[in-house]
């Protein structure tokens, strides 16, 4: 093991409160809430009505677009409607289920037959997985590009860098077999040659595990991280464990590079031996207002109410509750928005910790840029927002590049002024795309 120089430097109090515990398989709740939007690209396109009586697996919404994933049941029972909903921060169409308590999984289930890399791809589709890590990109359109580009390593992020976030953890420690058998259908159909498991060093327990069960594996390298943040996006990472770096306008397989993030790949592995689809996470429950915080799987579209009962309820009343971890999650106003696809913690905090300090002018310290991990200027963008004419506004914006804000946070985190900065950064990004030359 190595621990390389780190294109990042910030470093938080981690708060891995729930890492040494195991992950509890929860009781179906009464009812769930599936988005059509639980992924990047299109929104999937629903195929059953009310009233149809759906099973565990069953699809219940088709991909849509050359960049999609399909939505399956994740309880037996009946849809009672479909219908918009907020979920992650914007209005989205839903289906909800009401569980019968049965869990009844669909007896058409069956593993996929995958003889090459096409049907590989297409069932890596079918089974409607994404990055788990919170990107929530299809992942078979991420392994896609072996069909263009010779992909030689595999990086994949067991960093979960996010303080409170545990579920990856769990992941490693319990399902090492899965992840094992995950890296061989990657060997095989996309024909990497090396394959390297990023971890940050807090993590020893799982460092430890997969270092034992890959000890005689030659081509599979668990590479021991510094615990900085944000050491699990994919420029740092990428930096960090090869020394490369991804340059604007490329991808990373343009570098022969993937990544995957490890729960994705177990869940393609177990995918691949039974043919159930992704219909379940384990989830962190955590925060200073949460009794009793702890690892729990559940249906995907669980309501985030039912994850607090799990978890003993609050000991304090909530001044704040993210889905997410708390630098790049979301604050919720409503506890029966659901779990999605990419949910790997949901925190609830006490009003102490949540007091939102008011903003002062900025004081030009340059934190914000020395703490980018892509030494970008929250500032320029912060002044170009402030511009009234709207081509300068644009000019300095694209000048300033904007569009690789990766939206970490670490910006906001040390401002010693308060100021919203990626907050602004993601109307920034929002007004580029928007004011976008058409193709």
């Amino acid at each position: 093991m190595s621990i390389r120089k780190n294109v990042s430097k910030l470093k938080l109090p981690h708060n891995k409160h729930t890492a040494e515990m195991h992950s509890t398989v929860a009781l179906p709740p009464k009812e769930v809430w599936l988005p059509m939007s639980m992924h990047s690209g299109k929104d999937a396109v629903p195929v059953v009505e009310v009233g149809d009586y759906v099973r565990v697996g069953q699809l219940i919404a088709r991909e849509e677009g050359n960049i999609s994933s399909p939505v399956h049941a994740t309880v037996s029972g009946t849809v009672s409607a479909i219908e918009p909903i907020k979920s992650m921060g914007k209005e989205v169409l839903a289906i909800k289920i009401v569980s019968d308590g049965k869990m009844e999984k669909d007896p058409n289930l069956k593993a996929p037959e995958v003889n090459d890399v096409d049907q590989f791809l297409q069932a890596v589709r079918d089974s409607g997985i994404v990055g788990l890590g919170g990107a929530a990109f299809p992942t078979w359109a991420k392994l896609a590009a072996c069909k263009k580009s010779k992909i030689h390593t595999f990086l994949i992020n067991g960093a979960e860098c996010e303080p409170y976030l545990t579920s990856d953890t769990r992941t490693m420690v319990e399902d090492g077999e899965y992840i094992a058998k995950g890296i061989e259908y990657l060997r095989k159909y996309v024909g990497s040659e090396k394959f390297v498991i990023g971890i940050e060093k807090n993590k020893q327990e799982a460092i430890k595990l997969l270092e034992e069960r890959f000890q005689n594996d030659n081509t599979v390298k668990v590479e021991e991280l510094d615990s900085i943040y944000p050491q699990g996006a994919k420029q740092v990472l990428l930096y960090n464990v090869t020394g490369m770096v991804q340059k604007p306008g490329t991808r990373l397989a343009d570098l022969g590079v993937l990544i995957i993030n490890v729960t994705s790949l177990a869940k393609l592995a177990k995918y691949m031996e039974d043919g159930m689809p992704l219909v379940d996470r384990c989830v962190t429950v955590d925060g200073s207002a949460v009794k009793e915080p702890n690892n729990f799987v559940v249906p995907i579209g669980t309501p985030i109410s039912y994850l607090f009962e799990l978890a003993g309820g609050f000991k304090e009343e909530p001044g704040k509750v993210i889905i997410g971890g708390p630098m790049m999650g979301h604050a919720v106003e409503d506890l029966n928005e659901p779990v999605v696809k990419a949910t790997g913690g949901v925190l609830a905090f006490n009003v102490k910790e949540a007091k939102v300090y008011e903003p002062t002018a900025c004081i030009h310290c340059g934190r914000c840029v020395d703490n980018c991990p892509l030494s970008l200027n929250p500032t320029e963008y912060a002044r170009a927002m402030e511009m009234s004419d709207d081509q300068e506004k644009l000019a300095l914006l694209k000048k300033e590049q904007v569009t690789l804000c990766m939206q970490c946070g670490c910006c906001s985190y040390v401002c010693p002024a308060h100021r919203p900065l990626v907050q602004t950064n993601v109307e920034a990004i929002a007004f580029v795309k928007k004011n976008r030359a058409p193709r």
